[in-house]
């Protein structure tokens, strides 16, 4: 849960998840709509299926038994290194360093290393070291401590080397270069996209359109569909399709704002009111592709039934009008 979310979000959250699934059977019999509102709000649903799969494939190939090295928890979905080091040196004791981003902050300093850090030579460096000097006794208090070394004391911004209990073996703070250990990781790319919210209303009845998502970036998750500007090439395009259909059409004032992995989107919204009884909506959903999985929800169910901190933006500029 605490991967790119901060523990302050996480705990309320994960004390909440905990109580709903207390163990792995109950995480992997948990259906895709639990899951998703425990999940809501935390972003990288991914991660959510992940869990699930994971539990599943301790369940199905391991006879309900957790491995107890790295090596076997790298076989579980969803398990990359870091987690696999974490585990294994936490719970089972081996001795597997856990390299995150403190740890390379550290290591690099003590190494005086100012180049290649972000590289896969330098990552490779790193990792070597600190297996290297991790502890056989107690390797989960080890990387725990490396850790917050690198938290508390060896932070990016103004570290407190005169409280540091490794100064002495810090090369960098022996040739007064801390400030320029590890150097600034290069920046990913963004991609700048348009992307329109489709928020159709059945008026009579209060209800609004629901689709679990079958592509994109918000791919397997419930709320309003979606369509980005290269699919409907423009926003006038777009109403114009919508009308052909025979429905009244309202842009909403207001873009919304909004990042996931390495896109940054600015979100339009367009209410569509669609009458009670339509034969044409499934004709409508096919011409764009729209999931088939999906449905109708009222006004007073909308919010909980939205599994993305995106559609609650599409939702308060809804609130608005």
């Amino acid at each position: 849960m605490s991967q790119q979310t901060v523990i302050s979000v996480v705990l309320p959250r994960f004390k909440e998840f905990i109580a709903e699934l207390p163990d792995i059977q109950s995480l992997a019999n948990c259906s895709d709509e639990k899951l998703r509102k425990l999940w809501a709000g935390l972003g990288y649903y991914a991660r959510a299926r992940n869990l699930r799969n994971g539990a599943k494939y301790i369940i199905d190939e391991l006879n309900s038994v957790f491995p107890n090295n790295k090596n076997d928890w790298l076989k579980v979905p969803g398990c990359g290194p870091y987690t696999a080091s974490i585990i294994s040196s936490i719970c089972f004791h081996e001795p597997v360093a856990c390299v995150d981003g403190n740890v390379i902050r550290v290591v690099s300093r003590l190494l005086n290393l100012q180049s290649g850090v972000w590289e896969k030579s330098g990552q490779d460096k790193i990792s070597c070291y600190v297996n290297g000097v991790i502890s056989n006794e107690n390797p989960g208090d080890f990387n725990q401590a490396m850790m917050d070394l690198g938290s508390i004391v060896c932070k990016k911004q103004n570290p407190n080397c005169t409280l540091c209990p490794v100064q002495n073996y810090c090369t960098a703070f022996k040739n007064n270069s801390v400030e320029m250990c590890p150097p600034v990781k290069p920046r990913k790319n963004f991609q700048n996209e348009d992307v329109f919210a489709l928020i159709f209303l059945k008026k009579k009845s209060d209800e609004f359109f629901l689709v679990e998502r079958n592509k994109g970036f918000l791919n397997k998750t419930i709320g309003f569909p979606l369509l980005r500007a290269e699919e409907a090439v423009s926003l006038s395009i777009l109403i114009s399709e919508i009308k052909k259909f025979g429905y009244n059409t309202k842009y909403l004032q207001g873009n919304f704002r909004h990042s996931i992995t390495h896109h940054k989107i600015t979100g339009h919204t367009i209410l569509i009111e669609t009458p009670h009884h339509d034969d044409h909506f499934l004709k409508m959903l096919r011409f764009f592709s729209f999931s088939e999985k999906n449905q109708w929800i009222s006004k007073t169910h909308l919010k909980q039934n939205l599994s993305s901190s995106l559609d609650h933006k599409v939702l308060k500029i809804l609130s608005s009008i």
